[in-house]
């Protein structure tokens, strides 16, 4: 299949299937994002709740929650969260994190598009890069009622995004690194690429269990895009930051993280 990359350039590119996120977040997923830990999660959340109004023994939701690191780091500031994600792998490791935290908090395996929750929560959020996934935007808009069915009236949101400006001027092409997986030594090369607005990126591990690969892609949108998909699920904006250390967006900021309320 032939493609045109960021720079206009025709190249061929394996075949992204529309549900790579199936097979992408499963046991390989957890070891290679290790980096991505708790303590990273909880800086994140220490700075949501110093711009949404946040107060302990509020409900939140968690859409695409993963492993659970940002659950834990709200329930730890006090508040009754909810987790929902598509992934029975991490979903049985972020049941298994908060059995052994102690915290009150809840996690259910589910599809981000057909929330079934009714004006049940104070909050919600969707952190880092997990919407997007889909082929037609039509999802994503279904993401997004669905987010906003779920809050209570006046509940406030929060979704982090990548900046395409950003990532158009700063992507790395391809990286290698050596690390310790569940099989011994492992050798990740990854490969990433801006095409069709979309930002994909394929990962390839090989160890001692093997070669394998994965692909990821994830829609970019531009802040004037996401906020017509803000604007169609009738939730109203507060502000955009630019990183997870509060700073304002920029054209240079890494992040868009959006926050605002429900109508």
């Amino acid at each position: 299949m032939k493609n045109k990359d960021s720079a206009g350039h025709g190249r061929t590119t394996p075949t992204v299937r529309k549900d790579w996120y199936r097979r992408a977040f499963a046991d390989d997923y957890v070891w290679l994002y290790a980096h991505r830990d708790e303590r990273e999660a909880e800086k994140q959340v220490r700075t949501a709740a110093r711009i949404v109004p946040f107060a302990p023994g509020q409900t939140i939701l968690d859409i695409a929650c993963g492993a659970g690191r940002h659950v834990l780091a709200f329930a730890r500031l006090g508040a009754r969260v909810t987790g929902i994600d598509l992934s029975e792998i991490l979903v049985k490791i972020a049941r298994g994190r908060i059995s052994e935290t102690g915290v009150e908090a809840t996690v259910r395996r589910g599809d981000m598009r057909v929330l079934s929750y009714r004006e049940e929560f104070d909050g919600a959020t969707i952190w880092f890069t997990s919407l997007g996934y889909f082929n037609a935007v039509a999802e994503d808009i279904k993401v997004m009622k669905g987010l906003a069915a779920a809050l209570k009236h006046g509940g406030w949101w929060l979704i982090d995004l990548p900046n395409p400006a950003y990532l158009e001027k700063n992507l790395v092409g391809k990286s290698r690194r050596t690390v310790e997986g569940p099989h011994g030594r492992a050798v990740v090369t990854e490969t990433r690429r801006i095409v069709n607005r979309r930002v994909e990126k394929t990962t390839v591990i090989d160890d001692p269990a093997g070669s394998r690969s994965y692909i990821e892609s994830v829609r970019l949108y531009r802040p004037e895009q996401f906020g017509a998909l803000v604007n169609a699920a009738r939730l109203v904006t507060d502000g955009i930051l630019g990183d997870y250390d509060g700073r304002a967006m920029t054209s240079d900021s890494p992040r868009q993280i959006w926050f605002g309320r429900k109508k």
